[in-house]
């Protein structure tokens, strides 16, 4: 018989070869995610991926990508065709433009009413009802309010959701794949960059990390998830203490294309650092590639839940978690972990820039 764990295997394995060759169906992998977690019992991630698939009842807290969707406030006529005909050719002859008046709403709807306000859009009345006289016809109109909301802002949701359920497959079959493996490298990390953030006095914001991965607290989540940011900005400012304005043996958006490493700039300087440490050629660019990659998606998560008031969910606070450990692992064991007081051309030690 068949072990749980196999059978989720296959089931992800089966959605991310989907995802990979661009023909997915969300609904369907909603649903396949759904199974996986019930199999195994991630009851977390199962009532993430009910509500997406049913809709959120009033009671729950709706996700960042589900509030505020903005759409516009306008009157329609009520008459038939004819009547709207009408009415365009008397707009035609306006001479004052009216103001656009915006509005918001927040979507409990499942993934069938998602899916349908992507094609098409989705008005809706606001009870409000008015006459408007049409000069040319010398004849008065009904007319009603409506908020519409065009299909761009559904398809955002979809593919915000797109992107959630695609790290949910990818992380979990990795997870499930490879777990043994991953546990023993995870391990090391936390080892070896627990004792070395420490030691410089990071000690704290992993604690918060650490803290929220265990917690089943969404205010402790919210906190692990900006302590995943705020460390690259500390280790930023710890690390180069050059106080020049841009880095010259990098390119960038700087003085004479150089790289700006001010001290907003906190992922600049962290890759001249790595480059100071002689960490070049590809296994640079990779890194640096890979602190812009994992920064801005916490950075933009951090950003979207804290306009919409949302939590973040757990899942991507621990994709997150791992992706700042990792870095985090690759920093303080292919480097001394001593700042940068003032830099010099890294080649002097025999190393180019590839």
């Amino acid at each position: 018989m068949c072990k749980p764990q196999d059978e989720a295997t296959n089931l992800l394995k089966a959605d991310l070869d989907a995802f990979c060759g661009g023909n997915i169906d969300l609904k369907q992998t909603l649903r396949r995610c759904a199974h996986v977690c019930q199999i195994l019992g991630w009851h977390e991630q199962l009532t993430w991926f009910q509500n997406e698939l049913r809709g959120y009842p009033n009671s729950v807290e709706l996700p960042f990508y589900r509030r505020g969707i903005k759409g516009t406030t306008r009157w329609i006529t009520t008459g038939g065709l004819s009547t709207t005909i009408a009415s365009v050719v008397e707009d035609s002859y306006a001479t004052e433009e009216k103001p656009v008046m915006y509005i918001e709403m927040d979507i409990r709807g499942g993934i069938d009413w998602i899916l349908s306000a992507a094609q098409s859009g989705y008005i809706q009345g606001t009870g409000k009802k008015s006459s408007r006289y049409l000069s040319f016809q010398k004849t008065s109109i009904e007319t009603a309010e409506v908020n519409d909301y065009s299909a761009d802002v559904f398809q955002t949701i979809l593919t915000e959701l797109d992107n959630l359920v695609f790290n949910f497959v990818s992380n979990s079959y990795v997870i499930l794949r490879y777990g043994d493996t991953l546990q023993d490298v995870w391990q090391a990390y936390r080892t070896k960059v627990e004792e070395q953030m420490a030691t410089i006095g990071f000690a704290t914001k992993l604690d918060t990390i650490r803290n929220g991965l265990n917690s089943s607290n969404p205010q402790d989540w919210r906190a692990a998830m900006w302590s995943c940011r705020d460390i690259f900005h500390d280790l930023a400012a710890y690390l180069w203490r050059d106080q020049r304005d841009t880095y010259e043996y990098l390119p960038g958006k700087g003085a004479d294309g150089k790289l700006r490493v001010t001290e907003s700039d906190y992922l600049n300087r962290l890759g001249a650092y790595l480059h100071q440490k002689s960490i070049v050629g590809e296994m640079g660019a990779y890194l640096r590639a890979e602190m812009e990659r994992i920064y801005h998606s916490i950075d933009t998560l951090i950003d979207l839940t804290s306009k919409a008031h949302s939590e973040v969910p757990l899942f991507a606070v621990r994709t997150a978690a791992i992706g700042t450990y990792t870095l985090l692992g690759e920093i303080v064991t292919r480097t001394d972990m001593q700042p940068v007081m003032e830099y010099c051309n890294p080649s002097a030690s025999g190393n180019v820039e590839q």
